[in-house]
């Protein structure tokens, strides 16, 4: 298991190391909306057993950028140590930015519910402002601006997905299937509940990846490409 308070402490490192006063801002990708800085980032969008993880992880060993899952965001806002970390790290003029864009964005169903949700969103825009990150799922896609990372969807056929989630867990197909489509729904009614999307818009992304038809390694070929081609991020050369 992770241990999310060492990855938020590389994660500050990281940011710290730059001078944000010059080359943080220069950076490949980087840019400017409102009041706040953002980017470079990969935001990866996947169906249940189409390899969402297992490409993030590749291209993060090709571009050196820290990978935050859904299970990732969700110990960081509950962690009260964790999340103080990661948000006061930034200055209190990117703070203050952060929590007024989370209040114009929160649902009216959303205002008054415990902070968690604040909680999350706010992560989600630290994390983007910071930069060098690949976000998996909590619909991030939503809450950060597109121009300043790449949008990627991960996508394969039902009974491929059903037959990789039973091979990794040793389940039964029936059960692997419940799984699967049970994933499937909740995603994408968070989507809708918290963002008023559709999930499956193919337009909500720059690249939707068919896993069926591509190995890991290749599938994560084709997003460092899109990286290279919308946002000048080059990979390292393997050595």
């Amino acid at each position: 298991m992770i241990d999310v308070e060492d990855l938020i402490k590389k994660q500050i490192a990281l940011y710290q190391a730059y001078d944000i006063r010059a080359s943080h801002e220069q950076r490949p990708g980087r840019g400017k909306e409102g009041n706040l800085t953002y980017g470079p980032y990969l935001l990866i969008s996947r169906e249940k057993g189409a390899g969402g993880t297992a490409v993030a992880q590749a291209v993060s060993r090709r571009i050196g950028w820290h990978v935050f899952d859904n299970e990732i965001v969700d110990q960081i806002a509950q962690k009260a140590n964790v999340r103080r970390q990661l948000i006061e790290c930034l200055d209190e003029k990117v703070q203050a930015t952060i929590r007024s864009i989370v209040g114009q964005i929160l649902h009216p169903e959303e205002i008054g519910t415990p902070g968690y949700l604040t909680h999350l969103k706010e992560i989600v825009l630290a994390l983007g402002h910071q930069g060098d990150v690949i976000i998996i799922g909590r619909g991030a896609r939503y809450l950060l601006p597109t121009q300043f990372g790449l949008n990627v969807r991960l996508v394969a056929p039902m009974a491929l997905r059903t037959e990789r989630i039973a091979h990794e867990q040793r389940l039964s197909v029936d059960a692997a299937r419940a799984q699967v489509e049970t994933a499937d729904r909740d995603r994408a009614r968070l989507v809708r509940r918290h963002f008023g999307q559709d999930l499956a818009d193919p337009l909500g992304h720059d690249l939707t990846i068919n896993t069926a038809e591509l190995s890991i390694e290749a599938a994560a070929e084709v997003v460092l490409t899109g990286l290279q081609q919308k946002l000048a991020v080059k990979p390292k050369h393997r050595g």
